[in-house]
Formats: C-alpha cells, sequence, structure tokens
C-alpha cells in the first residue's frame, strides 16, 4: 500500500493502473469471499461465476506487463480460499448468495468510486487531444515494421481478436498473443511519451479542485482496506509485469 494513494485512485500512467486494478481486483475478492461463505451458510453448490481478475485499460496501457504477457490476458487475482464443498443445487439460494456479494463489493468501490469515476473523463479527453491523436498516426507505421498490417489502433484489437480467438491450442494462442503485445508496446511507446505528461498536469489540477475529498480518502482508504482485509481474510494485491 503506497503512503499517497492518489495515484491509485487517479491512475495517468501505465504503471499506476497496476495499483488501481489492485483495487478492482479488491473489490471483486471482497464479492467471491462473500459469496463462497454465503453458499458454504446455505449449503448450496457455487454458482457459475467467473473468479475476481485483474482488468486493464486501453486509455491507460502497461506497456511493460502487454510487453511481456499480451494483451488478452486476464490475470487471476491471488486467492487463498480453500474449496467450496459440493452442495445442493438451489438457484434462488444461489441468486441470493451472488446479491449478497454484489453488496460487499459495492461497498468498496463506493469508498473511492465517485471520486474516480469523475477522474475517467479528464482520461478520455487526452486520448482525444490533437497532440495524441498526431502520435497516434505513426502506430500503423511502427507496427508495420514487425509485420503487422493494420490501419489504427481499433484495427489492430480487432486483430488481436481474431488471431487469439482463430488458435484452438491454448500455449500457441498464448505466443501469439505474446508477440503481438511485445510489438505494441514499443510501437505505443512514443504515443505514452506525449500523453502521460498531458495527464499527469491534468492530474495536478484535478487534485486541486479536489484537493479535500482526495485527502479524506487518503485518510481513510487504507485503514478500511485492512479492515475488509481482516473481516474477510483476504489480502489487497496488484498486477505485477
Amino acid at each position: 500500500m503506497p503512503r499517497d494513494i492518489t495515484a491509485m485512485v487517479l491512475p495517468a500512467t501505465g504503471a499506476d493502473t497496476r495499483l488501481t486494478r489492485g483495487l478492482d481486483g479488491f473489490a471483486q475478492t471482497l464479492g467471491h469471499a462473500r459469496l463462497r461463505e454465503c453458499v458454504q451458510r446455505q449449503g448450496v453448490s457455487f454458482p457459475d461465476v467467473p473468479p475476481p481478475a485483474y482488468i486493464g485499460w486501453s486509455d491507460l496501457p502497461d506497456l511493460e506487463f502487454i510487453g511481456r504477457h499480451g494483451l488478452t490476458l486476464n490475470v487471476p487475482v491471488p486467492q487463498a480460499d480453500s474449496p467450496v464443498p459440493a452442495g445442493r443445487k438451489d438457484p434462488e439460494a444461489q441468486r441470493r448468495c451472488e446479491q449478497d456479494a454484489r453488496v460487499v463489493a459495492k461497498e468498496f468501490k463506493d469508498l473511492y468510486g465517485p471520486l474516480q469515476s469523475q477522474w475517467w473523463p479528464e482520461v478520455s479527453a487526452v486520448r482525444d487531444d490533437p497532440r495524441s491523436r498526431e502520435a497516434l498516426r505513426g502506430l500503423p507505421g511502427c507496427l508495420d515494421r514487425y509485420g503487422i498490417h493494420v490501419d489504427g489502433q481499433e484495427g489492430f484489437f480487432a486483430l488481436v481478436d481474431r488471431t487469439v480467438q482463430g488458435i484452438e491450442d491454448s500455449a500457441g494462442a498464448a505466443r501469439a498473443d505474446r508477440g503481438l503485445g511485445a510489438a505494441y508496446s514499443v510501437c505505443m511507446a512514443p504515443v505514452e511519451a506525449v500523453r502521460e505528461p498531458l495527464l499527469v498536469r491534468r492530474r495536478t489540477a484535478f487534485q486541486a479542485s479536489h484537493r479535500d475529498e482526495i485527502a479524506a480518502l487518503r485518510r481513510t482508504l487504507p485503514s478500511r482496506i485492512r479492515e475488509f482485509e481482516r473481516r474477510y481474510g483476504v489480502t489487497f494485491a496488484q498486477p505485477v509485469p
């Protein structure tokens, strides 16, 4: 846990998003822990829900991570829980447990979500800034040098999806994804070199205009994370390259 949680709640760089993804992953983990607790107490089988995972954002790409792992890998959040014993099928009880889990996850996200939701439009504004768009025009030419022929970022993402989904062998799909990610991380570096300073300046202005809200989060969020850790027997974590 950093001493200053500002960058965690208001990410301005790809590296910042590791802790931001940690926050969202922690919210998922809390919900998952509550769900396990509920189904065990009710004696019902565990519903078919995806496990907690760290999800990235294309507007704030963690290029170091993408360069090593590719673009489609959803990294699972570490879980220390033991397997849930098999229980009876009871769709209604399972739905109640899922709703209970969503309430817990929302309780945590409501600590920082309202302020963070005001930050995302600032990120979008930098994405649409003429300077960012001009830098992004160099992406296709750079990717061409790696034998990747697309007309822009959206075309690249579509190519990644087609490529990964078109390979039945999971190991082969992962290798292809990593190869595309390695090229993307190199070719997006000049774009991020333009966008990151713009975002950092916007965050400085945002901090000044939301000084009291940020100060309150600095005082309360770390202790609330520790409180949730103790309550549900989980640990805050973040993805690392």
